[in-house]
């Protein structure tokens, strides 16, 4: 039997052992991704040899290391640490890219193959039915429960039209998004501790957007309104330089936190968009050009910080980039994109280039 017709089949054994939820509220929110109209735009033929990539079972406690060694400001990564930590959330990991890329790959089929759909639509039942992430948690494992739920809400949005995803499994699923919000608030709800506080700096800022994701699922609008408080508590740390203060402690990973910072800003500015919100304002206009101009030279962060400034991985994360050029107009930011396409970021849905550039 076929890998992904295996799946298919266990996940729909999932979704009849799933008690069916109530359908989720109407809140009257509207979300930008429009799969029959990136068909239409960049829609492809689905190879009929590819199959839907098969997802691990859903993870439910959480316990991952952490990597930095140097509290409170954690600039020094321990590779074994590192190594642990990546380890740790492998499954978890592959979980979300494989929705991910599953729903990217119905979306931009034409005709729609419905395989791939069926198959983000099972592991997303699944993961719900599973009460995925509800479990034990540990700090690290806060963290990277939030970035992928991130991740599967977005996911979930682009496949609202799928005739494989049917209303009951959307609703369970809503629902399991609803109560991933009410466990996400409490951390962010408390007072701030210590500096660098995890939350009020980039931590927060994806739990906003994560907030606004799981709201756009669940049509729940208090989780809307927090998100979008967190992005303004965000946007009024900017200051008149383009500079975020709390990033800028990390020392030699500033520019790095800067860039991890705007990514989730600009998706929820893309996000906020279509309900009348405009998160793209002077001040959020003001971080980007800042974070932007160190890919030519970083000698502004190393001014500020006294440090000369460390990148994760080989080289800098480009993918917020997307939407920095394609949602915001911002063309100076393409050549950075030459020869690194297609832009694909797990933790903000998928393939950002599928989905929001406007010249490819």
């Amino acid at each position: 039997m076929r890998p992904d017709r295996r799946f298919f089949l266990a996940g729909m054994a999932a979704l009849t052992a799933c008690a069916p939820e109530p359908t989720a509220r109407a809140g009257g929110l509207i979300h930008p991704f429009d799969a029959a109209a990136l068909r239409a735009r960049k829609g492809r033929g689905a190879p009929a040899s590819a199959t839907c990539q098969v997802a691990p079972p859903p993870v439910r406690d959480l316990a991952v290391p952490q990597f930095y060694v140097d509290p409170p400001i954690y600039s020094r990564v321990d590779p074994e640490r590192l190594a642990a930590r990546n380890a740790a959330i492998q499954p978890l990991h592959t979980l979300v890219r494989t929705v991910t890329e599953n729903a990217d790959r119905w979306a931009s089929s034409n005709p729609p193959a419905g395989r791939f759909a069926a198959c983000a639509a099972a592991s997303l039942d699944g993961a719900a039915c599973a009460e995925s992430l509800l479990g034990t948690v540990d700090v690290q494992g806060s963290y990277e429960r939030k970035w992928m739920w991130c991740g599967l809400a977005l996911a979930h949005l682009k496949l609202e039209t799928a005739p494989e995803y049917d209303a009951s499994a959307q609703a369970r699923v809503g629902a399991w998004f609803a109560r991933a919000f009410h466990v996400l608030r409490v951390h962010y709800d408390r007072p701030p501790y210590g500096m660098p506080s995890d939350r009020l700096n980039n931590h927060m800022t994806w739990a906003g957007l994560t907030a606004m994701a799981i709201a756009l699922a669940a049509q729940d609008r208090k989780a809307w309104v927090w998100g979008l408080s967190r992005m303004e508590r965000t946007l009024a740390q900017i200051d008149a330089d383009g500079y975020l203060p709390l990033e800028l402690m990390r020392r030699s990973k500033a520019w790095h936190y800067h860039i991890f910072a705007v990514a989730p800003l600009a998706m929820g500015a893309v996000l906020a968009r279509p309900n009348g919100v405009d998160l793209a304002d002077a001040r959020f206009h003001r971080l980007a050009r800042r974070t932007f101009g160190a890919y030519a030279d970083p000698a502004a962060f190393v001014a500020r910080t006294g440090s000369a400034q460390d990148i994760w991985g080989a080289r800098p994360d480009v993918g917020w980039l997307e939407l920095y050029a394609g949602a915001f107009g911002h063309v100076e930011a393409l050549p950075l994109l030459q020869g690194r396409r297609p832009q694909r970021h797990v933790w903000l849905g998928g393939d950002l280039t599928l989905w929001h550039a406007r010249d490819a």
